[in-house]
């Protein structure tokens, strides 16, 4: 019997997968791909030394609307202090997503991400989702926008998962089988801000919202993690439309600003910001205050509005303030053969602007080429 059960749990650990082992911090070299999740800030000197690095993040589906009325006011006219335009990384979903509007962004040097097809509202999905469906999910949402947005696939490297939910092991299993390199979807609280880190070893990261955490190892994928903000009443929030700020343009924009100033000035640690349409559409003010806190921030010389790709970057070779440079338009532009179609899901008819032919049908989780 003894023997039996020693079997059992033999076997289940080769199914799960052994548990990552706390970091070494001598072994762990940025050099070979490999930071620890605790591992001490890398900026030495003084923090005037450092840029400051803030992510824009949006992951709403790219619709005609929503780029005509908030992502081209807003975003296009902006540049970075060393006169670069700005970078915004957009993880995309693909349900009512208009593929030539990704190509435009893309072709405007913005990064593009996956935030799965369906993107089902459901917390308890993604929670409990296997590995199977978040592959079906996850790479079958990079396959649609390199096919559909004409994108190389290789540059689609990042991911979220919708509502933060990661289902544990299973998520970065399934990031990793779908070619995806970071993801910049686990939040850290304010009183741990965290710096991006590789899950070569054990994180130190608090698991938060509910998710299920990867505790195995995943040797050179990255973590962004999303340092919380702080809201309305104090607390705690990770996506800006949660944070319930309420008021004028003005208190709008200082409470945003707020939010950086208290990294710039204790750590500089980067800054993973989270925006939607819906908090412009039910926000009184939050477009004026949104422009507002842009203003303020590129007034200072050390803050850069940056991709998430660039944050990465950065990391993996931390570059003083005197020699940074953002990243400049895109140098290789990706073709676009504008297509309009009329396809079916299910009975529905769905209107699909393309780069490509149009397909059979709309595509969708376990058949992403529309066949």
């Amino acid at each position: 019997m003894k023997l039996i059960a020693f079997a059992f749990v033999a076997i289940l650990a080769l199914v799960q997968g052994d548990s990552a082992k706390q970091c070494d911090l001598d072994a762990c070299k940025i050099d070979s791909n490999c930071r620890c999740s605790n591992s001490p800030s890398p900026l030495d000197g003084s923090l005037g030394d450092w840029p400051q690095l803030v992510s824009l993040t949006f992951d709403d589906a790219i619709t005609e609307k929503v780029y005509n009325d908030y992502l081209d006011p807003l975003l296009f006219s902006r540049t970075n202090p060393d006169n670069n335009p700005i970078g915004v990384t957009f993880f995309v979903p693909h349900e009512y997503t208009n593929y030539q509007r990704v190509n435009d962004l893309y072709n405007i040097g913005f990064e593009i991400g996956v935030h799965s097809i369906t993107k089902n509202p459901l917390q308890s999905y993604w929670r409990s989702a296997s590995e199977e469906d978040l592959v079906k999910e996850f790479e079958g949402q990079r396959h649609i926008i390199s096919k559909f947005a004409g994108i190389p696939v290789e540059k689609i490297m990042g991911v979220r998962t919708p509502q933060l939910q990661l289902s544990g092991n299973n998520s970065i299993k399934a990031y990793v089988q779908a070619g995806l390199t970071y993801d910049s979807s686990w939040p850290s609280l304010p009183a741990k801000r965290m710096f991006p880190y590789t899950l070569d070893y054990k994180s130190t990261e608090d698991c938060l919202l509910g998710a299920k955490c990867p505790n195995e190892p995943f040797e050179g994928f990255w973590i962004l993690p999303i340092n919380d903000l702080v809201g309305n009443e104090g607390k705690e929030c990770s996506v800006v439309s949660a944070c319930r700020i309420q008021g004028t343009a003005d208190e709008i924009a200082n409470w945003l600003t707020s939010q950086v100033e208290g990294v710039r000035t204790t750590t500089k640690v980067p800054m993973t910001l989270m925006f939607n349409s819906g908090w412009f559409n039910s926000t009184e003010n939050s477009e004026a205050g949104f422009i507002k806190f842009l203003d303020n921030l590129l007034e200072k010389e050390d803050v850069f509005l940056v991709s998430q790709k660039q944050v990465m970057d950065w990391i993996k070779s931390p570059v003083k303030l005197a020699d940074f440079q953002t990243e400049s338009e895109q140098d290789d532009p990706a073709n676009c053969d504008k297509t309009k179609c009329i396809v079916k899901k299910g009975k529905e008819d769905r209107n699909f602007n393309i780069c490509t032919e149009c397909p059979s049908v709309y595509p969708w989780i376990g058949n992403p080429d529309g066949n």
